[in-house]
């Protein structure tokens, strides 16, 4: 005689749990990709309003200076400036591989963002 059993859950728990982690990582991927999708139509939007910006600054430049000619470059916005650094020698000598020695003795201070040159006699 077979036994019966009260509760028809009990032996469906398994197979259950697993359609629950199913309905999980299902709706997680759902979500990632929604996300992703939103992500690339924001970029989409800020190139297209990048390229409607270039034109109208190449228009406007043609309007007010026509034998002007622009050349291709794209603005690419305000950057954050890049580390600087200034560079000091004391002593500074070269000698060149014939044993000629161009440079004696010469100190310096080169300032960040400003034009420096080493000349000698020649110029």
């Amino acid at each position: 005689m077979a036994t019966v059993s009260g509760d028809p859950i009990d032996g469906h728990l398994s197979l259950i749990l697993i359609f629950l982690i199913l309905a999980t990582l299902v709706g997680a991927v759902y979500l990632v990709v929604r996300r992703w999708a939103n992500r690339e139509s924001g970029h989409a939007h800020t190139m297209d309003v990048l390229k409607c910006s270039h034109m109208l600054s190449v228009e406007l430049v043609k309007h007010f200076m026509p034998s002007f000619t622009v050349q291709k470059y794209q603005f690419r916005g305000m950057q954050a400036k890049a580390g600087t650094a200034d560079i000091a020698f004391d002593d500074l000598s070269l000698e060149l591989a014939s044993g000629r020695r161009v440079l004696d003795g010469v100190t310096g201070h080169f300032v960040a963002g400003r034009l420096c040159a080493i000349m000698g006699p020649s110029g």
